[in-house]
């Protein structure tokens, strides 16, 4: 798109937003993001979301339309992590001074790297994210406790006329997310074995604040299927882990993995990273449910 065309764009995008709604106008990155701003703002902020449903935060590319998206918007809320790196360039380019960036990770006690805990007996390959901080901290109910009050702070101090409603909505949130939190405990605290083979390096928050060992993942990246090396480790891994489920993603095919699952006659079972979806008021809360189900009948159907 031509220069003189975006600019056009962009000043259509601010009249309308001038004549629209006089209520704080709210952009989320991605599904678990707005499903949190949702339940903060509740009533009293329009919350809209930039990436769309079927489409994750790796795989983004982003669009002029997408300025003009920002360029509506009175606060944009992201993860962080460097999760949204590709959002700066087109913050920047829309020129919005006055846009507040609230970033929900802020607080949280990051992991770097993969975070995969060696075996006895099995020789690891050198983490390729060592250095860097893993972005999936939505993935554990305590971490998204921090981001929802990081999400709550923001808004009030960008709409503070609203900010009892804001702090009302947030407490009451905050209950159901500890409510999780307990449940996800309960149901998990007593497992013999917790270990697991995660297809992405999607869960080490989750394992970390349950007690699970992620003693390997499937592909380092998206889309890189793992080398001969890797595919030895993986063998001896389940075989000294003694595990008892391969855990996909809906968004990928697990055809590789069912190979192996048929070799040692384990389960593919899929547990969703929340990176797509319809991103609604119920929707962190329902995918970390289903999560919480998907794993503990894996675990109480292993030997």
């Amino acid at each position: 798109m031509q220069l003189s065309a975006l600019v056009a764009v962009f000043g259509l995008s601010m009249l309308l937003a001038d004549k629209g709604s006089s209520r704080l106008a709210v952009l989320t990155s991605f599904a678990p993001i707005q499903s949190l701003a949702l339940n903060v703002a509740g009533d009293a902020a329009d919350v809209s979301v930039l990436i769309p449903p079927g489409t994750g935060p790796h795989d983004y590319s982003f669009s002029p339309s997408d300025m003009a998206k920002i360029s509506r918007a009175d606060v944009l809320i992201v993860n962080g992590v460097g999760l949204e790196n590709w959002l700066d360039k087109g913050v920047k380019t829309a020129g919005k001074k006055n846009l507040q960036i609230i970033d929900t990770s802020h607080g949280v006690d990051l992991i770097t790297g993969l975070e995969i805990r060696t075996l006895a007996g099995v020789q690891s390959e050198p983490d390729p994210d060592a250095g860097g901080a893993n972005p999936h901290i939505w993935l554990s109910a305590r971490n998204a406790i921090t981001q929802v009050k990081n999400i709550r702070d923001g808004l009030v101090a960008s709409d503070p006329e609203n900010a009892q409603t804001y702090t009302k909505n947030a407490e009451a949130y905050i209950r159901r997310l500890a409510a999780l939190d307990k449940d996800i405990m309960a149901a998990t605290s007593h497992l013999s074995n917790k270990t697991l083979i995660t297809f992405h390096d999607t869960f080490p928050y989750f394992a970390r604040d349950y007690g699970f060992t992620v003693a390997a993942t499937f592909e380092e990246f998206p889309g890189k299927e793992p080398s001969p090396k890797a595919i030895k480790q993986l063998r001896e891994t389940i075989e000294s882990a003694h595990v008892v489920a391969l855990f996909s993603e809906p968004q990928y095919s697990a055809r590789a993995m069912q190979v192996f699952a048929r070799e040692f006659k384990i389960p593919v079972v899929q547990l969703d990273p929340m990176e797509t979806g319809d991103g609604g008021k119920d929707f962190y809360e329902r995918a970390m449910r289903k999560n919480l189900e998907t794993l503990a009948a894996a675990f109480h159907g292993g030997k």
